[in-house]
């Protein structure tokens, strides 16, 4: 009968289904996606996928890998169709995609509120992560690998033979097909262990064998992309800089002493409770958790692919623990009846009118509107715009999107955007050096021949470019906390003069 359809396992699960999209739909923040969006719409214009740098006059003509070309079409088509709400709620749902799909590689065995809990608790781990960002195909992508190895090594699945196709799409929409190979590659070593100690879970060799090719066929289905062989590099080169490792903040570690990685901290403490716990552990889980781990605690960037490999093995610990004790715990289950029908039908109704309020600020998003004003220099952007100064700018790093979006039309460059790897390690040390007050500064100002800054009115390159009295002046302050200075040379004072408000 219909009441027995939602009864209390299928009503906690829709429920954290449900909640779970409030962290998975967010108005957009990234400040990559500004250039993001602003490449999509040129690859749209252009018919072609650029491979020299189009955004900035300090590495002009420097070789550029758009290994995600293909997502900053669809961000393009997307925002045509409806602007950043529709961006929004686009990457929200392959966000709760993908939460569904690690709550399908949790073993069907686990009790429902484990399970629940245990996707919850990961997904609060990751916190600082979610959002519409072209990041979340890959946190997809990465949860749906994940699921297929586990089916394929447990000898329940054979969809992992699609993963090659798979993999083509992937190298087109994010340079974060390298997790798969991480996956992969942990998944076969485990197997391999368990073959040569002759365990008797051990797979087939054929089976192994089958794992391998599969690894192989993925691995050169990558080529298929606009920027062939190149892409392979980029993904090295991104890894082994040292310089975008210290310079961009989500490549640092998890700052521990914030309040948003407790959650990362008690997942932590779980499981290894859990393993001291429990009697028997998965040797692949296991290793892919140590390699997720890893990742996690050396760039808080990747807590989203820790979650994909801690949640499964979190819900088998929890699962297992409660078996221990559930002999010692009588509970009574909750009958499914038209009464409890209607009770639950009632709580999931509620349950999904929080969601939509507290997705509301996703509605309605305005590319003026206070939140991206909170963000971004709209106001200074719109006046720069109107008044094109003349020279080169020097810009602050998160800014540097958006004033790609605002100013690539009216040909203006910036110094610096968020495409870290495209700029170089040189430039980025270069950069910081001269928002840091380095005893260089003035020399690479002079060297980069900067005309003129945009900056937060706070910054400390504003106060003192502010003290430089006779060098430097300010051309315009708007009420979004955004400076524009100018060196104080006649022809900018006469500029100065016949910019308008």
């Amino acid at each position: 009968m219909l009441y027995r359809w939602l009864d209390l396992p299928r009503l906690f699960t829709l429920a954290v289904v449900l909640i779970l999209l409030i962290p998975a739909i967010q108005p957009v923040t990234d400040p990559d996606f500004w250039w993001h969006l602003a490449t999509g719409n040129w690859i749209l214009a252009h018919h072609a996928v650029p491979h020299k740098d189009l955004f900035t006059y300090t590495v002009a003509g420097h070789a550029w890998i758009t290994h995600e070309w293909l997502s900053e079409v669809a961000l393009g088509a997307l925002f045509t169709l409806g602007r950043l709400t529709l961006i929004s709620l686009a990457l929200g749902l392959v966000t709760a995609a993908g939460f569904l799909v690690i709550y399908r590689a949790i073993d069907r065995r686990v009790n429902f509120v484990i399970a629940g809990l245990a996707l919850a608790l990961g997904v609060a781990a990751a916190n600082p992560i979610w959002g519409p960002r072209i990041q979340m195909v890959t946190f997809c992508l990465a949860a749906l690998t994940y699921l297929w190895i586990k089916r394929f090594c447990e000898g329940n699945g054979r969809a992992l033979y699609a993963l090659p196709l798979v993999m083509v799409l992937w190298a087109n929409l994010h340079g974060g097909f390298v997790v798969a190979f991480i996956f992969l590659g942990v998944a076969f070593v485990a197997e391999l262990i368990k073959v040569v100690l002759r365990r008797p879970d051990a797979m087939p060799m054929v089976r192994l064998q089958h794992l391998g090719l599969i690894g192989l066929a993925s691995l050169l289905a990558i080529i298929i992309n606009p920027n062939g062989w190149n892409l392979y590099i980029y993904a090295v080169q991104t890894q082994l800089s040292g310089v975008q490792q210290r310079f961009i903040v989500e490549w640092a570690s998890p700052n521990f002493h914030m309040a948003e990685i407790r959650f990362f901290e008690a997942m932590l403490f779980l499981v290894v409770c859990g393993l001291a716990v429990v009697r028997k552990v998965e040797l692949r889980s296991f290793l892919l958790f140590l390699g997720g781990l890893a990742l996690a605690l050396q760039s808080v960037r990747h807590l989203a692919l820790f979650v994909i490999v801690a949640v499964p093995l979190l819900a088998d610990l929890g699962q297992q623990a409660w078996e221990r004790v559930q002999s010692r715990v009588r509970l009574r289950p909750v009958p499914a009846n038209a009464l409890t029908f209607w009770i639950n039908s009632l709580v999931l109704a509620l349950v999904a009118l929080a969601v939509v309020g507290a997705t509301a600020p996703v509605y309605g998003q305005a590319l003026d509107g206070k939140r991206v004003a909170r963000d971004y220099p709209v106001q200074a952007a719109t006046f720069l715009a109107k008044n094109p100064p003349p020279g080169h700018m020097l810009n602050q790093y998160g800014w540097g999107g958006y004033l790609v979006y605002r100013l690539s039309a009216s040909g203006q460059k910036v110094f610096i955007f968020g495409d870290a790897a495209l700029a170089g390690d040189a430039l980025l040390e270069d950069y910081a050096h001269l928002i840091y007050l380095a005893p260089d500064q003035p020399k690479l100002l002079d060297r980069y021949q900067v005309n003129w800054v945009i900056f937060r009115d706070d910054d400390p390159l504003i106060t003192e470019l502010k003290q430089a009295r006779g060098a430097w002046f300010v051309l315009k302050t708007t009420p979004d906390h955004a400076v524009v200075m100018m060196r104080d040379t006649p022809q900018n004072r006469s500029f100065a003069a016949h910019a308008g408000p």
